[in-house]
């Protein structure tokens, strides 16, 4: 029966499929107050598109609509990755099945649920977490099942009305070209929702579903263990280092301790007011570790007990914030993704060398963060530069893997790190226990962190970033402003200077336009500007290589003093 009586045939159309699908009560009732309050420019902006896979899966707001996260979206999705994975997939990993894991947000063990309802239903079995569990474990459990597919229910750092789908491939990366575009079209291709898919009440029972949470985490800290020289595990042990670790309401609490004690480190002292999983996150505004007020609550207990060293996951446990006390001034250092994955490139390099391993070994970077690890690794190793996102660099360990190569490390500058191939996505838990590590070798020392950050600037030049925005939250403005930014002088024709600072080198990634970067020449600064769903419109400046550190602070300062959105639109 229609319902919908918009005027707007194409609008009306969706709004009735939708409401021949949907068999909740609570986005049928929202769906349905707005079609009675006549909300047809939000129902618009809600029915007429769907979510697509950005650079972390699917992610939207919670509330009824192919754009928003919700029963009927999770469903459509899982039953198109469903017939996707059977069309491409060999019979083995089909009959290992796919993975399944979720966070500790509203709605993320239902909607983990019912895409195993899906699974089993098309006789695949499923692997399910059942509780609560970091993201990368899910990357380590599709390869240790040999799974044809991983599903993790999280939409990470985003608000608290977020919630997102984040889909890995049978080789533990999320998934990239042509996968992500192909299950897009498997989804449009199976929309209707067989009205058994919305029975969940069994599901842990049946018989093609296995708990599979006690023996992923049992193999995932054996690995921990196996990633750390019997060196390190006896410093970290003599070390017994304090530290101060938050899982901000989020799920890596548990794991991060179970990690420490594989590893031979001290068990961390919790920020308790956000040690469990809490969807409301209440005592943050945007649960984002990157978020300086976010690491308050840690610095301050870190204070109270006299303690250096701070690690604060985001909630889903796949990035670190690392923040250190200096006891002399009483100031707090709190390190940027850049820094960090300096200094954590610096300590695994310092590994390999150790173990005289003879591989040829690679270092990974998203395009976007400091060239930093270029200059410590040269001579010794490869650089890698890839698209923004993990799921980019991921994939480029494995082929790394494939060639007979070792993808040492990878990280971006949004405090993602990857600190061995066997999650080939950013790690949290990893990434803290090999902080932790390098900050005992390092105390035992007489050292610390920010000390060797500053001995690698020493030696290999300075390199500081600086990250702003332009909040714009319309695609079609942020569109607007690149158009411009590529036609600045004419058509295909860049700009010549931003500010009084002379262009000598471009690298257009989207329209493949790029001048070769040995131009670049010490001193020199590097800007990157880009938009998407979750930045609407940021900018980075490097420095790329200077030796007096006052100087490539205000180069950077003067390079990102760009003209206003307003101005250049």
């Amino acid at each position: 029966m229609t319902v919908c009586n918009s005027g707007d045939l194409k609008l009306d159309a969706a709004v009735n499929s939708w409401l021949k699908h949907d068999k909740n009560p609570d986005t049928r009732k929202e769906v349905l107050d707005d079609i009675s309050n006549s909300q047809w420019d939000k129902l618009r902006k809600t029915m007429l598109q769907r979510l697509k896979f950005g650079t972390a899966g699917l992610r939207g707001r919670m509330a009824a609509g192919y754009k928003c996260m919700n029963d009927v979206v999770v469903l459509q999705s899982a039953q198109g990755l469903c017939s996707y994975v059977k069309k491409i997939s060999s019979q083995g990993p089909l009959h290992h099945g796919i993975v399944v894991g979720y966070d500790g947000r509203y709605n993320s063990k239902r909607f983990a649920e019912l895409t195993a309802k899906v699974f089993v239903s098309a006789s695949i079995p499923v692997h399910l977490f059942s509780a609560v569990c970091p993201t990368p474990l899910v990357s380590f459990a599709t390869i240790m099942y040999k799974a044809a597919a991983g599903v993790m229910v999280t939409a990470s750092h985003n608000p608290k009305e977020d919630n997102g789908y984040k889909v890995y491939w049978g080789n533990g990366s999320q998934i990239i070209s042509p996968h992500d575009d192909n299950i897009l079209e498997e989804i449009l291709q199976c929309l209707d929702i067989p009205d058994d898919h919305w029975d969940i009440s069994e599901i842990r029972a049946h018989e093609l579903v296995t708990d599979c949470s006690e023996e992923v985490t049992t193999k995932y800290m054996e690995y921990i263990r196996n990633s750390l020289n019997d060196d390190i595990l006896e410093q970290n042990r003599t070390a017994a280092i304090d530290t101060v670790y938050s899982a901000m309401h989020g799920v890596g609490h548990d794991y991060v301790v179970k990690a420490f004690r594989s590893a031979n480190l001290k068990v961390p002292i919790s920020v308790s007011q956000q040690e469990n999983p809490d969807p409301d996150f209440p005592t943050v505004k945007f649960p984002n570790p990157e978020e300086v007020e976010c690491l308050e609550l840690s610095k301050k207990l870190a204070e109270e007990k006299g303690v250096r060293l701070v690690l604060v996951n985001d909630p889903d446990a796949d990035r670190l914030a690392v923040a250190e006390h200096d006891l002399s001034s009483e100031c707090w250092k709190v390190f940027t993704g850049n820094e960090m994955g300096t200094l954590l490139g610096w300590w695994l390099l310092r590994q390999y060398e150790a173990s005289g391993d003879s591989t040829d070994v690679y270092v990974i970077a998203s395009v976007v963060s400091s060239k930093m690890l270029k200059a410590i690794v040269k001579g010794k190793g490869e650089f890698v530069e890839t698209l923004t996102g993990f799921k980019w660099m991921g994939n480029t360990s494995l082929l790394l893997l494939q060639q007979g190569k070792l993808p040492l490390f990878a990280f971006e500058e949004a405090i993602g790190y990857m600190c061995n191939h066997a999650v080939p996505d950013k790690d949290g838990v990893s990434a803290a226990v090999q902080v932790a590590s390098l900050a005992s070798h390092l105390y035992s020392k007489g050292s610390s962190l920010s000390q060797q950050l500053d001995d690698l600037y020493a030696e290999y030049g300075f390199h500081i970033t600086l990250n702003s925005f332009f909040i714009c939250h319309e695609p079609a403005i942020i569109q607007k402003i690149f158009r411009r930014i590529r036609n600045y002088h004419g058509l295909g024709q860049y700009p010549k200077k931003v500010g009084s600072c002379e262009i000598i080198y471009i690298n257009d990634l989207t329209a493949g336009v790029k001048i070769p970067e040995d131009v670049i020449g010490e001193g020199h600064l590097r800007l990157h500007v880009r938009g998407d769903g979750h930045v609407p419109l940021q900018q980075r400046a490097e420095c790329v290589r200077a030796h007096q550190r006052d100087r490539t602070e205000g180069q950077i300062l003067h390079g990102t003093s760009l003209p206003s959105e307003q101005q250049e639109v």
